[in-house]
């Protein structure tokens, strides 16, 4: 698929908004994305593979630019096309405005924001040397020469403040105090964010008149990499002193329902969750497992309601309150991630809350 045909799919399907229309025609993804791109579990090298480099860049998915040192885990990608419109949308951006972008990559949502507002209204700052490097040769080449930054994104860049907008392409577990304190008063930061639980959902804050706050609701169902200090870890602990039982939940409901994996996530800061094939378990089934760092539990798929299908270790029990949450969120009509919002202090305080600010949960 070529790139003005990918446009008009955008554009036909709501994801792309008239005002953003030019900018994503006259700045194609595949002017910026380098020329060894992750396409399922393989490399594309555009020498080597041509056309199927150019299939991919011109398609609506996303593209891994970049591995960790351990070369397994992602650290750097070309979002899906429909995520970058949809976010950009989100922004609600207006001539002369000035934003920052957070999370450079390969350049291309920054080239995006200077061809609408301008290069010299636009700083990116991205933590990788390398990374940035290349953005910024391929942002000069293209006549965009935004302001490229080498430093911790979650810092900001207080000297190309204040912003009116502010862009982040990594997804958070708390959103630093400094972005809202760069922001003037009823600017907008829009920010993927989930929980250990969940990864998650994009962010739209407004910075507050008082320039103390900044409040919003989650706006898009998306799942970014996380920024590299905000990476969830399991911690340490031991499994011993087991209690064994039933359980009244169908761990299937939460692995496979996002929203109320969304919900359990948000009511149970700090709790990780992943599903797993356990073959060392003499049932050979597969289970949800969750823990705390301290505390551990599971639950089989297969046979639920079965006496030893859910275990726990430790001082909580963590299925009885995964268990709770997931009631919660039923008894208050099992809503979608866009009925939530959250408030966030310059100071650091996050109040996660239900349909308006004022009805705190957590």
């Amino acid at each position: 698929m070529r790139w003005s045909a990918l446009a008009d799919a955008l554009r036909e399907s709501g994801a792309l908004s008239a005002d953003w229309e030019p900018a994503f025609r006259a700045v194609p993804r595949g002017l910026f994305v380098p020329d060894r791109i992750r396409r399922g579990g393989g490399w594309i090298d555009r020498a080597e593979q041509p056309a199927e480099w150019g299939e991919a860049v011109a398609s609506d998915i996303p593209l891994v630019t970049r591995l960790d040192e351990d070369g397994s885990t992602p650290s750097s990608s070309s979002s899906m096309p429909t995520v970058v419109a949809r976010m950009l949308w989100h922004l609600q951006v207006a001539d002369g405005m000035r934003a920052l972008d957070i999370g450079t990559g390969s350049g291309w949502t920054a080239a995006l924001l200077a061809r609408r507002l301008g290069a010299e209204n636009v700083t990116t700052v991205e933590l990788d040397p390398e990374l940035s490097a290349a953005a910024r040769c391929r942002l000069v080449a293209n006549r965009l020469p935004v302001g490229t930054v080498v430093g911790d994104g979650m810092l900001g860049h207080p000297a190309g403040g204040p912003y009116d907008r502010v862009h982040v392409t990594a997804a958070v577990q708390r959103v630093p105090g400094t972005l809202i304190e760069q922001t003037v008063p009823g600017g907008v930061i829009v920010v993927p964010y989930g929980t250990a639980f969940c990864n998650g959902g994009l962010l739209r804050l407004t910075v507050a008149d008082d320039g103390r706050s900044a409040s919003g609701p989650f706006v898009e169902d998306v799942a970014f990499m996380w920024v590299r200090d905000q990476r969830p870890g399991s911690g340490e602990f031991e499994i011993e002193d087991v209690r064994y039982g039933p359980s009244a939940l169908d761990p299937a409901a939460v692995a496979e329902h996002t929203d109320a994996a969304f919900a359990i996530g948000l009511r149970l800061p700090g709790l990780f969750r992943q599903e797993v094939w356990a073959g060392y378990d003499r049932f050979g089934t597969g289970r949800l497992e969750v823990w705390d760092g301290v505390s551990y539990a599971h639950c089989r798929l297969a046979d639920r309601d079965g006496r030893h299908a859910v275990s726990q270790s430790g001082p909580r029990n963590l299925w009885d309150e995964v268990t709770a949450a997931h009631a919660w969120w039923q008894r208050q009509g099992e809503p979608g991630l866009d009925r939530f919002g959250l408030t966030v202090t310059a100071a650091g305080e996050h109040r996660v809350w239900l349909d308006q600010p004022e009805r705190v949960i957590g």
